[in-house]
């Protein structure tokens, strides 16, 4: 039995994963504390888990839940219990992750693309004049890769290739400028 303490304006939950194609993280069951300690603004829960260390938990506000991702289900922190009941907070790609193995790399590649400025649809972008792209290529993009649907003098239509293309051509899901991407791309457009 471990013991953790929280300040009384936050619930303790479970955590289960949402959205497996996003890697949204939210709260399960809720887990009661056993009582409270201390008074006023100092007033704490205790709860007793009967958890193993390691174990995923979220936190929300009081009186909230994080069921959606929008505004009112954004507020909640993923934690790992520690074996000493701590709950030390862990960004919520790699509680997804370990939620859902099987689903990590599609995640990888979602966040690289949206870290790139990409879309996974077609989104027109104004250029400069002389930009150099050409309708259907692959690009570098911002550190990932892009397909360009279409291109004029002054505008690009492109978007990030799905998960299904990159491992049909072979690219790994890894940033464009490392040196595996590099030579998937010299093995596959001779770059």
């Amino acid at each position: 039995m471990l013991i953790s303490r929280l300040s009384a304006d936050s619930w303790l939950w479970t955590a289960r994963l949402a959205d497996p194609a996003t890697g949204h993280v939210a709260n399960d069951r809720p887990i009661r504390a056993a009582r409270w300690e201390g008074a006023g603004l100092a007033l704490v829960g205790v709860y007793e888990l009967d958890a193993e260390p390691g174990t995923l938990l979220v936190t929300t506000r009081a009186g909230m839940s994080s069921q959606g991702a929008g505004l009112w289900g954004g507020g909640h922190v993923v934690h790992r219990l520690g074996a000493d009941g701590s709950l030390p907070a862990i960004p919520t790609h790699v509680a997804a992750d370990e939620l859902d193995p099987a689903g990590a790399e599609a995640r990888l590649h979602r966040r690289l693309a949206h870290a790139a400025g990409l879309s996974l649809d077609v989104v027109r972008m104004r250029m400069r004049e002389g930009h150099g792209y050409e309708a259907g290529t692959v690009v570098e993009w911002g550190g990932y890769w892009a397909i360009i649907e279409r291109a004029t003098a002054r505008q690009v239509w492109a978007r990030a290739p799905a998960y299904d293309e990159m491992t049909e051509a072979g690219l790994p899901v890894v940033r464009s400028d490392t040196p595996e991407a590099q030579a998937a791309a010299a093995r596959i457009w001779g770059r």
